[in-house]
């Protein structure tokens, strides 16, 4: 038995503060002694959590921004472009007329462009080398969601489609349906590949609690010949693998916020649509807080794993 360790400590009557400060001391020790392969188990659920809090990142930033887009629903009327003035004019004539679409706002091609620009840096010089304005004309219309799905203005929409100039109509809605169900799609291939290597890291933290239980195995045979009991034999081994997994899901946390500031700042300017859509803003914190929890279960039942069977009696 280890000098440090004083011969109450293994009975089990002892106060419960007592007890668990014990447990926590010895976790501590023994991450340091075998901080090696402790290292490997804390990076596998760091990574685990990592992939997750990725995918999750991405899924919580396009929720907010289909909860915006479903606060109005803007109904887009693109115009041909050999549309003359007069039919344009007419067209915007027929918009005033109808209550549903009287507040409009037309965006000339060149405006289109500007926007085509500022939404999409990266493509810009592509669009330059056509030589010509590919983009339409249009006339905005923001409608209430609760009027742009009825069945009368369905039939409304439908009257805009023939009139002369008239390319397309387009309802802001029907994207929003399509980016919930990817935001579907992402939460749940995130918490697959997130839910395997946590797994993983599961049964790497049991395997390293396996070989520190070796390395200690004198002692504990020492703890048992002295009359301790397989309570505070184990808990040291639970309350390892439960830190290892927290101190993991803590990393996991710290590094992808880094990530995010990170690209946020210096790689995606702050006018593009993706910045719009996927980095407006980090983790809320009940999401933070599952993660690491989850680190924390995922290092607690690798630890389970490896003392349920009590390969430490093994001779």
């Amino acid at each position: 038995m280890p000098r440090h360790i004083s011969v109450h400590f293994l009975r089990d009557d002892l106060h419960p503060k007592n007890t668990i400060s014990y447990f926590f001391r010895e976790a501590v020790r023994r991450i340091w002694v075998s901080k090696r392969s402790s290292f490997v188990a804390v990076a596998m659920i760091c990574v685990s959590l990592m992939i997750v809090g990725a995918f999750l990142l991405i899924a919580e930033n396009l929720e907010r921004a289909a909860a915006t887009a479903e606060g109005r629903s803007r109904v887009s009327i693109f115009l041909d472009p050999e549309a003359t003035p007069q039919q344009i004019a007419a067209v915007g004539a027929a918009l005033a007329a109808n209550p549903h679409l009287a507040a409009r706002h037309f965006v000339s091609k060149d405006e289109a462009m500007q926007r085509f620009r500022a939404y999409f840096p990266n493509l810009s010089g592509i669009v330059g080398e056509l030589g010509e304005n590919p983009l339409p004309a249009s006339f905005e219309c923001d409608v209430p969601p609760a009027v742009v799905q009825s069945p009368a203005f369905q039939r409304e929409a439908a009257s805009v489609r023939t009139l002369p100039g008239v390319e397309q109509v387009q309802f802001d809605w029907e994207w929003v349906e399509r980016l919930k169900r990817l935001i579907n799609l992402v939460n749940v291939v995130g918490i697959v590949a997130g839910g395997l290597l946590a797994v993983a890291a599961a049964f790497t933290i049991a395997n390293v609690i396996r070989l520190t239980m070796m390395l200690y195995r004198e002692e504990i045979e020492i703890m048992r010949l002295v009359g301790a009991t397989e309570r505070i034999i184990r808990g040291p081994f639970l309350i390892e693998g439960l830190l290892q997994g927290t101190i993991g899901g803590v990393a996991a946390v710290a590094l992808l916020f880094l990530l995010f500031e990170l690209t946020r700042r210096l790689l995606v300017p702050s006018t593009s649509l993706l910045w719009g859509f996927l980095f407006a803003g980090f983790l809320p914190w009940e999401k933070i807080v599952g993660l690491i929890a989850g680190g924390m279960l995922a290092g607690w039942f690798g630890s389970w794993l490896s003392v349920r069977e009590r390969p430490a009696e093994e001779t």
